[in-house]
């Protein structure tokens, strides 16, 4: 498992006994093609994922202008789910397995509880998931402008 940690950018340069205390609150599960991780609008299940193996599809049916339609793709190593997990709130998008996959689920209530008593570790958690979140806002501007471009606006 803390291999698997290791890899993953929301961990990176944490000491090995901050990795370990993390592990703790993390399982490793698999799951079959159609299989949700995640269902929109679930509320009260803050739980953090990251693919380890295979892809998942992010899927919402919030909108007028899409049904069920696959708005993004995440590839091996991505962590997602950070959204309720940070705000407290309803799932904004659902999580489908497009094909086989293997994840891990870390507990977001504990792993919330571990980073207000060690404020070092939240801190740069904290800040690895702004730059994560500011990235993707990056992807989806770029996605956005090319879409208006597309269509003339």
């Amino acid at each position: 498992m803390l291999e698997e940690l290791d890899q993953i950018a929301l961990f990176n340069g944490l000491s090995c006994s901050q990795m370990e205390e993390i592990a703790k609150f993390c399982t490793r599960y698999n799951y079959n093609d159609g299989d949700f991780l995640i269902k929109e609008g679930e509320n009260g299940d803050a739980d953090l994922f990251i693919l380890i193996d295979g892809n998942v599809e992010i899927v919402s049916s919030d909108t007028t202008t899409t049904s069920n339609e696959v708005v993004l793709s995440r590839e091996d190593k991505q962590i997602f789910g950070e959204i309720s997990w940070l705000t407290d709130s309803r799932r904004t998008a659902g999580v489908r397995c497009h094909g086989n996959v293997e994840a891990i689920r870390i507990d977001g209530a504990s792993l919330m509880q571990y980073l207000e008593e060690q404020p070092e570790v939240g801190f740069h958690i904290t800040r690895q998931i702004a730059i994560l979140l500011s990235k993707r806002m990056e992807d989806s501007n770029r996605l956005l402008k090319q879409l208006l471009w597309n269509r003339g606006i």
